[in-house]
């Protein structure tokens, strides 16, 4: 009996492990085809919401048919509507072949709305217009790079360029004494208009008119109108020959762009105030917003005297510190002159650096304004190779802040200015120059059109760059790179820079032990160790020797002699000179054979306690 009970008890015990067996098959079966169709479903959004950028060398978009879609795959054929204008082939030389072969998923199908998560972010960054600076008081393009560089980046989302010219305007008269020796010409203007014009980007002027006119000011010729004389940074608005000359230098910029539906006229960083002793004598002498506000009206109101309907822009930090009050004041003027301001910030976390009744007084005084971020030149003045984290950060930063303000009806934005900054200042030295810059643009205006990247969406780019290998994202360059985006040969000429400079200072610190400035100075070597010491510091040297040969042609597609001369004297030749000093010092002492017995005639300079 007992062991009947036990065998049935034994079926019953396998029975249920064989139910309890298929259970867990069944649920894991449903899971899995419940994550293949979310998975599904996922991959056709990111088809649909991805982001494509208009090739605008067609009459037409470019179309994409889904041909096929399945669980880990999908399969795209991209397809040009039109066939290239004629009158584009001839004007623009820009390889349309390369660009079809790079471009990412178009965001829906034809005919049909896409399905997008980020859709109301979208929807309102699509609004915005998207102004690319060019600044050309640091390594200005030679004009024929403008031919590649304008509709590149059409390509990717601009819709206009902020046109910093200033010592590169072709200035005459008086202002030509002041001008860059390599200044534009006539020609170079009209054709760079001409090139904005064939590829459907405004262009808009900007000529400082208060701060930062130091280009102007250091000559002997206008040294009286500075706000301090020791400092040719700002111009005094106490003396009425300042005006004659801020108005000469607008009607020669506005000969060539009175077409323009905006101009901008500076205005920040005025570091110096009413400090010029005419100013005594003027009314509101002792309150500098009353003296700005009617400075900026004054030049707004001369620059519609030229073009009528023209929206004045200026840069708003002057206005951080003004009263809303007092703004209020001149709202009338404001509202009639279609005073713009734009709101600049090149920080990664805009939400928390600005006060937030800042927005609400520009929502109050200016109903909408621009803003600007930054895609090079504010990362550090003596950055080379350009942070994309930092600027991406910038711009996500700013999308955050854009988006509260809108949905909250604080204030609306009229676009975003993309600043290029190429000197901190007139005098200081090059930062960041463009080609090196050229993926952290590319980068941000796909963020500034579509939101936040995916690493999916940033490999995309990279291949729409035409880069082999991953893009140094944070500034720190681990690997080499090959690209083919309008400037690429500098760029990858000075990718190698930061390695160079890394086995540079290993040999150093061994050279260091042996070959010291007292042994080069008074001529006591140790042969053996000076012998070593060449033999491991050759292979850096002629590495660095070739960096600067492959930099300085690199260079010369597309800029003047002097950009690689003047960047390779402020990041290369402080580092290179004391190798070659070393070496030749060594290579003349190589023949020594007897030395002085000790001590050594040693004499220090004598330095002054203060200067």
């Amino acid at each position: 009996m007992k062991r009947v009970i036990g065998i049935f008890y034994k079926k019953r015990v396998r029975i249920s492990i064989i139910l309890i067996c298929c259970t867990v098959f069944l649920i894991f079966s449903r899971m899995v085809n419940s994550d293949n169709k979310q998975h599904q479903i996922e991959i056709e959004r990111s088809i649909l919401s991805n982001h494509f950028v208009k090739n605008h060398l067609l009459e037409k978009d470019i179309s994409v048919e889904k041909n096929a879609i399945d669980n880990n795959r999908v399969i795209n054929f991209i397809k040009p509507t039109e066939k290239l204008r004629p009158d584009v082939q001839r004007v623009i030389e820009f390889n349309a072949k390369n660009q079809f072969q790079n471009i990412p998923f178009i965001p829906g199908r034809q005919n049909e709305r896409p399905i997008n998560q980020n859709e109301n972010s979208i929807n309102f960054l699509s609004k915005l217009e998207r102004i690319v600076h060019i600044d050309l008081k640091g390594a200005p393009p030679q004009p024929h790079y403008f031919k590649r560089f304008i509709p590149f980046i059409k390509q990717f989302g601009a819709t206009g360029i902020l046109l910093e010219y200033e010592d590169m305007f072709p200035f005459e008269g008086r202002l030509a004494e002041a001008r860059h020796g390599n200044a534009y010409s006539a020609d170079d203007v009209n054709m760079i208009k001409s090139l904005a014009k064939q590829n459907g980007l405004k262009i808009i002027p900007l000529v400082q008119t208060y701060g930062h006119l130091e280009w102007l000011l250091k000559v002997k010729s206008f040294a009286h109108l500075r706000e301090v004389s020791d400092f040719p940074q700002v111009i005094t608005p106490c003396l009425e020959e300042s005006y004659q000359v801020i108005f000469e230098m607008l009607d020669q910029v506005i000969k060539y762009h009175s077409d323009v539906t905006e101009f901008h006229v500076g205005c920040d960083e005025v570091y110096y105030k009413l400090a010029h002793e005419k100013c005594a004598s003027m009314p509101n002498s002792h309150d500098f917003s009353q003296v700005f506000i009617q400075h900026l009206v004054k030049i707004a109101t001369y620059v519609r005297s030229k073009i009528p309907n023209v929206k004045v822009i200026f840069w708003d930090d002057m206005m951080h510190g003004i009263e809303e009050q007092t703004l209020m004041q001149f709202k009338r003027q404001i509202e009639k002159l279609e005073l713009q301001p734009m709101m600049w910030g090149y920080m990664e976390n805009v939400e928390t650096y600005f006060q937030p009744d800042l927005y609400v007084k520009y929502g109050n005084v200016f109903g909408k304004i621009w803003i600007a971020s930054a895609y090079k030149g504010a990362s550090g003045e003596l950055a080379t190779i350009t942070s994309i984290q930092h600027h991406y950060l910038n711009h996500v930063s700013w999308i955050g802040v854009m988006k509260e303000k809108v949905s909250n009806k604080i204030l609306d934005f009229i676009g975003i200015a993309f600043t290029g900054w190429s000197r901190y200042d007139h005098f200081l030295t090059l930062c960041d120059i463009l080609p090196q810059a050229i993926p952290s643009l590319v980068f941000n205006l796909q963020v500034m059109q579509y939101g936040p990247l995916d690493d999916k969406k940033k490999q995309e780019i990279t291949k729409m760059l035409g880069c082999s290998g991953q893009i140094p994202w944070d500034g720190v360059v681990n690997y080499p790179v090959r690209c083919n985006f309008p400037g690429h040969e500098v760029y990858e000429a000075m990718l190698p820079l930061q390695s160079l400079l890394q086995a540079l200072k290993s040999d150093m610190e061994f050279a260091e032990k042996y070959v010291s400035p007292m042994n080069l100075e008074y001529a006591y070597l140790h042969k053996k160790r000076t012998t070593e010491v060449l033999e491991r510091v050759q292979y850096t040297y002629s590495s660095m020797v070739d960096f600067k040969d492959r930099f300085i042609e690199a260079c010369n597609t597309m800029f003047w002699p002097d950009v690689a001369n003047e960047w390779l004297l402020v990041y290369f030749i402080p580092h290179f000179d004391p190798l070659y000093n070393m070496i030749a010092r060594v290579k003349n002492l190589s023949s020594q054979k007897v030395w002085s017995p000790r001590p050594l005639p040693i004499k220090l300079k004598q330095y002054p306690k203060y200067f």
